[in-house]
């Protein structure tokens, strides 16, 4: 095993004496990965859109609302929670849904709907052509490719069309909600509100009707009673604020009551008002910098790179395995001498 080596020398030895070998597998090589790139993969065609986020897209938050610490400008591209967000949303099941529904792409894949595993492989193939991703300019690009340059032009610029539907979907959705919400509070605060007013009718048919100035008057008029001597009327103005004294605690705390009752009426009033708008009326949600268009070149396969690749595989293969067989060859011979 002494004279036993294998050096950088060998082995290029080896290449040069198995250079005609090398030569007619990398013609092989090159003949059989020009076939499968040309007629056996099949050729698809890029497209894509670049769009920035908005800041926001109610309109009573951005437009309406007076004094808002939170309003934002409709104008300026939103930061990078923004982006995370319309990335999220784009990565959704409903987007990827509607887009497999409205282009068809079990037929167009090639997917029989009805075979095992049928959402899988569209779903997979889907995610394989599709790709949204974030740039360094805080943008989002999202790319189609496919087989057919309209077709992934089309897909590309309906993904714009989608955000916006579906954003707007569910933000209506949850505004119908709220509006149910504030419309049952607004009911029992009627309800609330006219008891209050039944009770305030007692006070009022008994004579209260704003204790402080009543109060003030009466007890001038008692005061200036008994400086008159006039007992009679100052026992009657006696009796009157007493009757006061009596109504005065109940008669302040529902009128405390009311006004509490309808400082919320109007918040849900004000709100309702809002979220109505909201329902009805809606901004983009993104900004549009490039729509997309058929390409008219390919993006795949790169034939010359396959090409490559392949021949430079199967070279290193091929000389892996004649050094692999040569030292197999050369142990064997350094045993038997030994």
């Amino acid at each position: 095993m002494k004279n036993f080596d294998f050096s950088l020398t060998s082995l290029i030895t080896l290449v040069v004496k198995k250079w005609r070998t090398i030569v007619l597998l990398n013609i092989i090589t090159l003949l059989v990965s020009s076939y499968v790139s040309l007629y056996l993969i099949e050729p698809k065609f890029k497209s894509s859109v670049v769009i920035f986020p908005t800041t926001t897209s109610s309109v009573s938050q951005a437009l309406l609302i007076e004094h808002n610490p939170y309003r934002k400008d409709v104008l300026e591209f939103g930061e990078e929670e923004a982006v995370e967000q319309l990335l999220q949303i784009l990565n959704s099941d409903v987007i990827r849904d509607s887009i497999v529904k409205i282009f068809k792409l079990y037929e167009h894949y090639g997917i029989d709907i009805d075979s095992d595993y049928s959402t899988t492989k569209v779903y997979k193939t889907y995610n394989d052509l599709v790709n949204f991703k974030k740039t360094k300019f805080n943008s989002i690009e999202i790319s189609v490719l496919d087989k057919s340059p309209q077709i992934a032009a089309d897909m590309a610029n309906e993904f714009l069309i989608l955000i916006d539907s579906t954003l707007k979907r569910i933000r209506k959705n949850r505004a119908f909600q709220s509006l149910d919400i504030l419309e049952n509070r607004k009911n029992l605060l009627y309800k609330k509100r006219n008891e209050i007013q039944d009770s305030l009718m007692f006070y009022r048919n008994n004579g209260i009707i704003s204790i402080t100035p009543q109060v003030e008057r009466l007890t001038e008029q008692y005061a200036i009673a008994l400086s008159e001597n006039n007992i009679s009327g100052a026992k009657r103005i006696k009796s009157e604020l007493n009757n006061f004294a009596k109504f005065a605690g109940p008669h302040d705390m529902l009128l405390r009551k009311s006004y509490v009752v309808e400082e919320e009426l109007a918040l849900i009033e004000s709100e309702s008002e809002r979220l109505s708008i909201d329902a009805t009326y809606s901004l983009d949600n993104k900004f549009t910098i490039n729509k997309a268009f058929p390409a008219d070149k390919k993006t795949s396969p790169v034939r010359w790179l396959i090409v490559f690749c392949s021949v430079v595989s199967v070279s290193i293969f091929y000389i892996f395995l004649t050094s692999f067989l040569y030292l197999i060859d050369e142990f064997k011979h350094e045993f038997e001498q030994e």
